[in-house]
């Protein structure tokens, strides 16, 4: 099996889990347990989607190694269409494990469950394309 379709598979797995997670939140989004389950499982799916990014650019002859050069590549040659969505993203999965200001772990929550979990809705749909 290729390290892009490997890394497909685990994207998917983690997608399933991050799926779970937000109909958890959204269900009690009171609860620290999922709010915390919801955090774990995006950072997780996160950075699989960027690896799973950057190992499609690699079968394309572009090696480029940080999150947000890979973002900044997909978004150049048109394989995510909202590259800003994405800087935000990478910038609120680093933020997560450094913030411990409620009302901003609030937002950021706010945003996994519904920008971010559309996004990687959407890219879940988009990557089923990604043949080598």
């Amino acid at each position: 099996m290729s390290r892009l379709k490997e890394r497909i598979e685990n994207f998917n797995s983690a997608y399933s889990i991050f799926f779970d997670a937000v109909s958890a939140y959204k269900k009690n989004n009171k609860d620290v347990l999922m709010q915390m389950a919801l955090v774990q499982s995006y950072e997780i799916c996160f950075e699989l989607a960027w690896k799973v990014l950057k190992d499609y650019l690699l079968t394309k002859n572009i090696e480029v190694f940080t999150p947000k050069d890979v973002i900044k590549t997909s978004f150049n040659t048109q394989i995510i269409p909202n590259g800003q969505i994405w800087i935000d993203m990478a910038n609120d999965r680093n933020s997560t494990s450094h913030e411990y200001n409620m009302d901003k772990v609030n937002i950021i929550l706010e945003k996994i469950s519904t920008d971010y979990a559309k996004e990687l809705a959407d890219f879940k749909e988009k990557i089923k394309g990604f043949d080598e």
